[in-house]
């Protein structure tokens, strides 16, 4: 039996570590004292990627790793912190010991050690390091980094694994910043306005607890609240609501060059151009950046916060022999999002990028060496010191294996033991043409390899035996009454393109087929899966709430979800999100939510009390865990589709 893996308290220093072999493996049965010490190399690769030799020459420069940055600012923080947090203004010194050394707060407001060691890092780095030799060189080490790697944008990288709560020290190192402007309004060391760029519209609305709720309903406080991030007190709660106009929350897209309209077109809008194509008006970035920052002063400072950051680099010009799952794709991505930075870094005054990532390497394909850490990184607590705290859930590798093929457990691997077998990507564009032209589609049963059915098999009953063992122990300490509001763990299955997640998700949660004569109602199929299949296997009418929901990007124009029943079952939810969306967006915008914008909140309240995702019990989707969506519930993950780093734990 394999032991609890947690050794340290999530709220301290850690004290102890497992002993870690050359591939990366744990030994549980040789715990070490002290720190388990930050070696890159290690820690920002899948093991089986690198040859066996290599690993184990890497052992012997682990003496070099002691002076890498991270190691160094470590030690350096340490000292700082047993003194008292010298050398920084008043307003720091009062916020720090409030969050950190503050005997009235109560257990569950505590921040993590995870959280206050990338806090404390980034403020150091502001107010302390310049004063000291060691502070000195680390600064000149950032800044050659950046010059050399990131065109001299003043980044730093922060290495959170997931579930350590990234979002928290976003909100802490604002309020850091902003409070201190607003007393020191000629030091420039801290920023009058902030720049929060996600990848995505999930992570953008999750991110919306950064902006203050100036009413603090109860059920939408904001992080600066919730978190206890802000000491009581009128002046500063009153400083506060001042908050939001300092704020700008965009996805990386937003920096891309608008169509213009109306009279702002340029006298060559509509022309043909030499290569016979007509030429269009767009933005040019000026426009932009008064699009997106209208309250932002130019020439003002500007602090810069990038979540997901592994997605924010400087692709190189010759990476056309680069491999990798859409490459060209997120090159051209991560070039829009670098791009629009390098242009606002020369309209406002940015002394800092803080770039938050569980993952701040560069991914395959960018033309850099595959999973190499950004050299800007300044502080790390990575998955095994997460798991080694308790801040993070084990991934779970199952050992079943009926497929009676192989000495090792498919399920270790599975998507190279039926890659070639999965539907193409094609039948989307297919299914988008009928679409298009009225045609009525019939489905058909799910076409998938059996190996897959196999391997969905003894993921479920696993999942089985976690849900009945939570509605037993729940049952009973409600003496037989199960309440609503009880959320059940969550299965999700990722998938590598849309056919394959239509065949999972029908596989799954039920379809209906088309009948045998136009005179006929369709056929219901239920889902293989009890727990799982939207359609009563007796009745053969769907539940009202369903159990498995579909997220891609077709599935969010054309699931056909969110109808007029669903609208209706669903009336408190959707109002109660209408709300919210309201006090952010303004009540003419809420008015304007989309059906996709509705379902793309069902997956945002996964396992979320009183949500509109509350009831959901599986989640298929495409590459949704690069996508930075998250739920604490989930226990299960089916990997259909390759996974090059470790963004599957």
């Amino acid at each position: 039996m394999t032991p609890n893996p947690i050794l340290n308290n999530p709220y301290e220093l850690p004290l102890f570590h497992y002993w870690t072999n050359p591939l990366g493996e744990l030994d549980y049965d040789r715990i070490e004292p002290g720190r388990r010490l930050f070696v890159p190399g290690l820690q920002s690769i899948p093991v089986a990627q690198k040859a066996q030799e290599e690993i184990f020459s890497m052992q012997e420069e682990y003496s070099d790793c002691v002076h890498h940055v991270v190691n160094r600012l470590r030690r350096e923080l340490a000292a700082w912190r047993f003194e008292g947090y010298p050398q920084t203004t008043r307003i720091t010194r009062e916020l720090l010991r409030f969050w950190f050394a503050n005997p009235e707060r109560d257990a569950s407001r505590r921040l993590f050690f995870a959280q206050q060691e990338a806090i404390e890092t980034a403020i150091w780095l502001n107010e302390v390091a310049e004063k000291s030799n060691p502070g000195t060189f680390a600064l000149r080490e950032l800044a050659d980094a950046n010059a050399a790697h990131s065109a001299g944008l003043p980044r730093q990288a922060f290495k959170m694994a997931t579930g350590t709560g990234k979002t928290v020290v976003m909100a802490a190192l604002i309020v850091y910043h902003f409070f201190n402007r607003q007393e020191y309004r000629n030091d420039t060391r801290f920023a009058d306005n902030f720049l929060i760029v996600p990848p995505g519209i999930t992570i953008r609305d999750r991110l919306g607890v950064l902006r203050v709720n100036p009413r603090q309903d109860a059920s939408s406080p904001d992080y600066y609240t919730q978190r206890y991030l802000v000491p009581p007190g009128e002046g500063w709660r009153k400083l506060l609501t001042q908050l939001n106009h300092r704020i700008v929350l965009v996805n990386y897209h937003a920096f891309m060059p608008r169509q213009l309209s109306g009279n702002k077109k340029s006298p060559f809008d509509g022309k043909v151009g030499p290569d016979g194509s007509k030429t269009e008006a767009r933005e040019d970035f000026s426009q932009v950046i008064r699009r997106l920052m209208t309250h932002f002063r130019p020439g003002s400072r500007l602090l810069v916060v990038n979540d997901e950051a592994h997605h924010c680099y400087l692709p190189l010009e010759d990476n056309r022999k680069a491999e990798g799952e859409n490459a060209k794709e997120e090159n051209e991505r991560a070039a829009v999002w670098f791009t629009g930075l390098r242009r606002i870094a020369q309209k406002f005054q940015l002394r800092s990028i803080y770039d938050l990532s569980a993952t701040p390497y560069y991914l395959t394909g960018s033309g850099h060496e595959p999973y190499s850490l950004y050299p800007w990184i300044v502080s790390d607590f990575g998955l095994i010191e997460a798991i080694e705290s308790g801040l993070v859930k084990i991934p779970f590798l199952p050992l079943l294996d009926e497929s009676q093929e192989l000495d090792m457990p498919i399920l270790r691997n599975l998507y190279e033991h039926v890659k070639d077998q999965l539907p193409r990507a094609g039948q989307k564009r297919q299914r988008a043409r009928a679409r298009e032209q009225g045609e009525v589609l019939a489905e058909s049963p799910p076409q998938l390899p059996a190996l897959l059915k196999v391997s969905l098999n003894a993921f479920y009953r696993h999942y089985a035996d976690e849900f009945h063992h939570r509605t037993t122990a729940s049952t009973a300490r409600r003496a037989g009454q199960l309440e609503l509001t009880d959320t059940p763990p969550v299965f999700i299955v990722v998938c590598n393109n849309t056919s394959v997640s239509k065949e999972v998700f029908k596989h799954i949660a039920g379809y209906e087929k088309a009948p045998a004569t136009d005179t006929q109602p369709p056929l219901i199929v239920p889902g293989l899966f009890d727990l799982f299949t939207n359609f009563d296997p007796h009745t053969h009418q769907p539940f009202d709430k369903p159990r498995t929901i579909l997220i891609d990007s077709d599935a969010l124009e054309n699931s056909g979800m969110v109808n007029d029943d669903y609208k209706k079952v669903f009336a408190a939810e959707i109002t109660q999100y209408k709300r919210e969306y309201a006090q952010v967006h303004g009540a003419a915008a809420a008015d304007q939510v989309t059906d996709a914008e509705i379902l793309r909140e069902v997956v945002n309240t996964v396992g979320r009390p009183g949500t509109l995702g509350a009831h959901v019990r599986c989640v298929v989707s495409v590459s949704m865990l690069t996508e930075g969506w998250d739920a604490n519930t989930v226990t299960h993950i089916v990997g259909v589709r390759a996974f090059g780093s470790q963004l599957l734990c």
